[in-house]
């Protein structure tokens, strides 16, 4: 079964200032950016339940995108995964506790 991706006005934002800023960084880098995002996307629509659990009530999980310092955090509902966020793991982690 494949599911469908939908990604929260959060995460597609928290994807746009990431590509903005590696872009800066260096021109190409965004793009590289999002070529993993979009494979860890199609993973994600094959085989969601994969991934591992974040939170002790076993709703949210977490799939790190290859390379950068990101983790794409969702939530499998019937064929659906929503993505909740693109969360660079370098920020701090007590913003994740309202997911």
């Amino acid at each position: 079964m494949k599911y469908q991706i939908k990604v929260s006005a959060t995460a597609y934002q928290e994807t746009g200032d990431a590509y903005e800023y590696y872009e800066e960084q260096s021109p190409g880098l965004g793009e590289r950016f999002l070529k993993s995002l979009e494979d860890s996307y199609l993973k994600l629509s094959q085989t969601p339940q994969y991934y591992s659990y974040i939170r002790n009530d076993k709703n949210i999980r977490d799939i790190k995108i290859k390379t950068f310092p990101f983790v794409i955090i969702f939530q499998i509902m019937k064929n659906t995964v929503l993505v909740l966020r693109v969360f660079n793991t370098n920020r701090n982690h007590e913003s994740l506790k309202n997911l």
